[in-house]
């Protein structure tokens, strides 16, 4: 933690700082006119708030504390509201003079861009989100608490008992800008001896796995569970575009499997809606592999705002703040007044009998793929 770095570095200054705060939370500050407490979601990105307890984690507070101890460190971090909107108080007359705010403007805690992301539709549990920039992130809203080491999870920003599991790759645009997407998918080949062709390739180096930058590519037979590294029998830049879109989604299906469940009777574990929003949301190509690859039974849909998605979602928080009633939810509040049809578009279908299937047997290949991979690079830095 940034705070262990500052504690050791500049011990002086650490013993005489009063508070310390997030990007979002001194932005609440700067309107409240006094220090604003932290988010409920976003401070669980400090890695030193134990989510299951709802309480900073005291092991985690000694290691940073350092000799001034961690009463004084719980000092300097403050409460934390369980309630993401919480009223802090009226904005500060300084403001309503300077700039004519409202004095009867209320503030509530500010928070992150990812969480503020999630909030952008009235997600339902279960419900993905998949932000396709420059980098690729994946966002769920979830009652399953399975922390791993290569995913993070946060407090939902407003809605006690759900969390939010969140996937972060660098390499999301910078691969895409290779696709061209004109060959048939892995899941719909009629020949089952055929080889799928899987890779990874990264333009910079990744954070899952954690990879240098570079490309790997491998064939595999689900049939008897061989796997071959080899370019033999690809053929580029066809199959490698499509390896590319895949091996994300892939990735993205391979850690959040034991998130989702079963929407319907006969159905596979899968998200119900998969939404899209950023630059590659447009492509309606990559909309069809993520349908059949992430699945969706309700489909896959595109946010028409997907572009300024944290602003949406930050401001939809404010309304929920203000204008719910005494134990509304903010997913029910928002619900009452979403207009979908002025909002999200779908683009393409979601769950398809077999082809899901078929990518099951190719998530179980991706694995494996990256083990070995992991496995050959630390012999290699050894």
């Amino acid at each position: 933690p940034q705070i262990l770095r500052f504690q050791r570095k500049y011990p002086d200054i650490y013993r005489k700082t009063t508070r310390i705060s997030l990007v979002s939370s001194f932005l609440a500050s700067l309107f409240l006119g006094h220090i604003a407490p932290f988010d409920i979601s976003d401070v669980c990105g400090m890695n030193l708030w134990n989510i299951k307890k709802g309480a900073y984690d005291e092991e985690l507070l000694k290691l940073c504390a350092g000799s001034s101890g961690v009463e004084d460190l719980k000092h300097k971090l403050g409460e934390v509201p369980e309630d993401g909107g919480f009223h802090l108080g009226k904005v500060d007359p300084y403001y309503v003079q300077r700039y004519g705010f409202s004095p009867d403007c209320t503030v509530i805690p500010a928070t992150g861009d990812n969480p503020a992301t999630i909030l952008a539709l009235p997600l339902r549990p279960s419900d993905a989100m998949v932000s396709l920039g420059t980098s690729t992130t994946f966002l769920m809203s979830t009652p399953s608490y399975k922390p791993d080491p290569a995913t993070h999870f946060f407090n939902h920003p407003t809605t006690p008992g759900l969390y939010m599991f969140m996937l972060c790759y660098k390499n999301g645009g910078l691969a895409r800008e290779l696709v061209a997407l004109q060959t048939a998918p892995m899941g719909q080949r009629t020949e089952s001896s055929d080889p799928m062709k899987m890779g990874l390739f990264f333009p910079r180096p990744e954070i899952v796995p954690n990879l240098r930058s570079g490309q790997w590519r491998f064939n595999y037979n689900p049939a008897d569970g061989s796997l071959h590294e080899t370019n033999d029998g690809w053929d580029k830049p066809l199959d490698e575009a499509r390896a590319i879109v895949e091996s994300q989604l892939l990735s993205l299906r391979l850690r959040s499997r034991g998130l989702t469940q079963s929407p319907a009777q006969g159905i596979p574990a899968q998200p119900r809606r998969v939404y899209l929003v950023g630059g590659g949301s447009k492509n309606k190509a990559i909309a069809k592999i993520a349908g059949e690859i992430l699945g969706g039974s309700d489909g896959v849909y595109k946010l028409e705002i997907g572009d300024n998605a944290c602003a949406l979602g930050a401001a939809y928080k404010a309304v929920w703040a203000i204008e719910r009633s005494e134990g509304q939810t903010f997913e029910d509040l928002i619900g009452q007044r979403w207009r979908e049809e002025d909002f999200i578009e779908k683009i393409a279908d979601g769950y398809q009998k077999g082809i899901f299937e078929q990518y099951g047997r190719a998530v179980e290949g991706f694995e494996k793929m990256e083990l070995q991979v992991l496995k050959q690079e630390a012999e290699r830095n050894a």
